[in-house]
């Protein structure tokens, strides 16, 4: 019986390895890799054409439409976790209020039928002040869960001149 040749002996566990290799890079992803992160802002919404749509603030008027902006990555790899179900909590004059957010990495249409623009990592959702809200500091969280059931919250920091604030 004749031996393999070891140049075809090496030649074929090169194959092997480079496959191996290939499909442990195709499941990358596959499984999370660090804890799920959740961060967010607060924004001024409203259509394109006003000048103040996606500013940055946290003082609304009654009426106004307050913009929450979120981001949820996978803490190890620092990829945006596009599975995640993020919720906004907004608590006013003893009213609880949850607000799912839109993940925006995928095409979606506004009220009026145009599309949104795509905004990859990113959740938006909005709440309108009502005219019944009072004055002062509006309490709200942000809580996402994902695919792999790995859970976030986040809480906005600082003192009460930087948090959501009802003005009028």
């Amino acid at each position: 019986m004749r031996r393999p040749h070891p140049v075809l002996i090496r030649v074929a566990l090169g194959i092997f390895m480079g496959m191996l290799a290939a499909s442990l890079i195709a499941g990358q992803g596959a499984q999370p890799s660090g804890k799920l992160v959740l961060f967010a802002d607060l924004n001024a919404f409203g259509p394109p054409s006003n000048p103040d749509s996606c500013t940055a603030r946290n003082r609304f008027k009654k009426g106004e439409t307050v913009g929450f902006r979120l981001v949820a990555v996978d803490g190890g790899t620092n990829e945006a976790e596009a599975s995640a179900e993020v919720t906004v909590h907004v608590s006013f004059g003893g009213k609880m209020l949850d607000l799912p957010a839109l993940y925006r990495g995928v095409p979606h249409k506004t009220p009026s039928g145009g599309n949104m623009p795509i905004h990859v990592g990113m959740w938006t959702t909005k709440w309108i002040v009502p005219e019944d809200a009072p004055t002062g500091i509006v309490n709200y969280t942000a809580t996402a869960r994902d695919k792999f059931g790995r859970t976030a919250e986040w809480k906005p920091i600082g003192s009460e001149p930087s948090l959501l604030t009802i003005v009028q």
